[in-house]
């Protein structure tokens, strides 16, 4: 019995072998595609960070600022509501190990959706002397459909390529054995943090908005008609 299913092993092992080797020796074709696509980001977030400060021997308080940069950017055509606070803080000043008084912080989060609102949000800033703001990061609202666009793309251009390669050889790609994504490359605009951005800087970088770059390669094996 034992012999008997060691004879049964044994033809299963060659027959899987012989199917492995069969299907190696079927002609096939392997070739990349790949496929990228930019955008205008049109989430864009401007940090926003005000602190108890003395300008000209004047005296402005957060509370002041915070009420003048409302007013301002309401003038300006922007929605507040896009306007959150996302830090707030208190430091003791310390003089020759003396405390000398209370520094407080508070941070806003702004959201603009184009370049043009970021120009008018930073001249506004210009205009009420607040000069401690940076736009921090960018997003884009449709990122999902474009990476599954991109990614369509990609394994649609290893099709093409495939196709033309073996029609130039009179043959026709058949059925994809293998598919593999290779990887895929996001870049998005990188800026410093807790910098004050100068004016000619943002009219600069609003007049040649950076876009936001995916990138997606597949790897795909075709057997041969």
């Amino acid at each position: 019995m034992k012999k008997l299913f060691t004879l049964l092993a044994l033809a299963l092992t060659l027959a899987t072998h012989a199917q492995a080797v069969q299907q190696e020796d079927k002609p096939y074709i392997e070739v990349t595609g790949t496929a990228q696509k930019e955008v205008v980001p049109d989430i864009i977030y401007i940090t926003i960070t005000l602190k108890d400060k003395v300008v000209n021997k004047d005296s402005y308080t957060i509370i002041q600022q915070e009420t003048k940069l409302k007013q301002a950017l309401q003038q300006a055509g922007i929605d507040l509501k896009k306007m959150s606070l996302s830090d707030a803080s208190s430091d003791i000043i310390m003089y020759k190990r003396k405390e000398k008084g209370v520094e407080e912080m508070k941070e806003y989060t702004l959201i603009v959706n184009n370049a043009t609102e970021v120009s008018k949000v930073f001249e506004t800033l210009h205009n009420i002397n607040i000069k401690e703001a940076e736009i921090s990061k960018t997003e884009y609202s449709q990122i999902y459909n474009l990476r599954k666009e991109v990614r369509i793309s990609a394994i649609k251009a290893a099709k093409d390529k495939a196709t033309y390669l073996l029609e130039a050889i009179g043959e026709q790609p058949g059925k994809p054995l293998v598919i593999n994504e290779l990887g895929s490359n996001f870049s998005a605009p990188k800026f410093g943090s807790n910098v004050a951005l100068p004016s000619d800087y943002v009219t600069n970088y609003t007049d040649s908005f950076k876009p936001i770059k995916i990138e997606f390669s597949y790897y795909v094996k075709y057997a041969i008609k």
